[in-house]
């Protein structure tokens, strides 16, 4: 006998793609409604469209979101949360969300809240703490996506915080590739694209701080010139192309904004993924690279990384003589290189969209 669908409430900040894939998998089985505060953010451009959503999409703003600012048209949406079966919270990080948490509570209406990921800060103010405290206290349950993310549950919401596991991901299962590329697949798609180097490192992000790009160049300094460095994401700050040019790294090359297709390309091509975050409270390019099959090195400030990867490929964050030597290591070790890109192919079998809705149906 199928399931009672339930009727499902949402209440977040933008869609991403990936989200809406999510969104639109889960209605299959109840009625999904979400409420997104505003269409864009300003800074990013998500590619989705609105003629793929599936689902009762609810748009309080048709522009950018505003951080700081309350939409007061949200209470409107909530004066009948009783036709709801689950009311599920994604975050507090912007002040309409943070009204909305704040009505659940004085009214004592359940909800669920759910973290793709997080770290706690055991070096922050008193104040801060208790701040965070009292926002993330007071669910009904918790759905984490890591060992790191229950440890900020815990240390703000308290230990008796009930938390469920669940796998998140960008990725539907179509979208992983059925085997390791092998290396005479690498060298063509190598010349499709023009790139000459018999070995490529990989790196995929914008050109902010907190990605650690800077700390990569400087390793760079220590790798073979025969090895190809190719950071993908959009358009280098003067800063990094300042080090370029001193450093006299011409084996760096600094790539465009590619579309979803051009990407797929650099992933299949390359040897080896590389993000030298500063901090990721997720990282879900990692996830996209082991479901392209590449062997991945990031650091200690990943939490995607230390959830999926083995603890050989996790470095210190902004130690950049550990990153040119693991750099140099799983280049010269082919052997290795190829046994941990079919380990994180397999490994993320189980962190698709499909495993990710099963996850919230047992839960929910």
């Amino acid at each position: 006998m199928e399931e009672q669908r339930k009727n499902l409430l949402f209440i977040t900040n933008i869609p991403s793609p990936y989200r809406i894939d999510f969104y639109n998998e889960l209605s299959k089985y109840h009625n999904v409604t979400v409420l997104f505060e505003a269409k864009r953010v300003a800074g990013i451009n998500f590619n989705w469209k609105e003629d793929k959503i599936q689902f009762n999409a609810i748009f309080l703003k048709e522009g950018n979101i505003e951080e700081r600012k309350v939409d007061w048209s949200i209470f409107h949406h909530l004066t009948d949360l009783k036709k709801y079966d689950r009311i599920i919270l994604t975050s507090y990080s912007y002040a309409t969300e943070t009204a909305a948490l704040l009505y659940l509570k004085f009214k004592s209406v359940p909800y669920f809240y759910e973290i793709d990921g997080a770290m706690p800060n055991y070096h922050e103010s008193p104040v801060k703490r208790l701040i965070k405290r009292f926002f993330l206290s007071g669910a009904k349950c918790y759905f984490s996506s890591s060992k790191m993310t229950d440890e900020y549950i815990r240390y703000y919401a308290g230990k008796k915080a009930v938390i469920h596991r669940y796998p998140f991901t960008s990725l539907k299962k179509a979208d992983l590739l059925p085997n390791v590329p092998s290396e005479a697949e690498k060298a063509a798609l190598k010349k499709q694209l023009g790139i000459t180097e018999s070995q490529v490192v990989l790196a995929v992000g914008q050109f902010i701080h907190r990605k650690g790009f800077d700390i990569l160049l400087k390793a760079a300094k220590q790798v073979d010139q025969a090895v190809g460095i190719y950071i993908v994401g959009g358009k280098p700050t003067p800063e990094y192309l300042r080090m370029q040019a001193e450093m006299k790294l011409g084996h760096v090359h600094f790539e465009g904004f590619k579309s979803k297709e051009e990407l797929a390309l650099y992933f299949k091509a390359a040897d080896l993924f590389v993000l030298p975050t500063r901090e990721d409270i997720w990282g879900l390019v990692i996830n996209e690279a082991m479901g392209y099959g590449l062997p991945v090195i990031t650091t200690n400030r990943c939490v995607a990384g230390l959830e999926l990867l083995p603890e050989s490929t996790i470095i210190d964050a902004d130690n950049v003589k550990q990153l040119a030597s693991k750099i140099n290591q799983l280049l010269h070790d082919k052997t290795l290189l190829h046994e941990l890109a079919v380990r994180n192919l397999q490994k993320i079998q189980g962190y698709t969209t499909e495993a990710m809705v099963k996850a919230h149906l047992d839960i929910l």
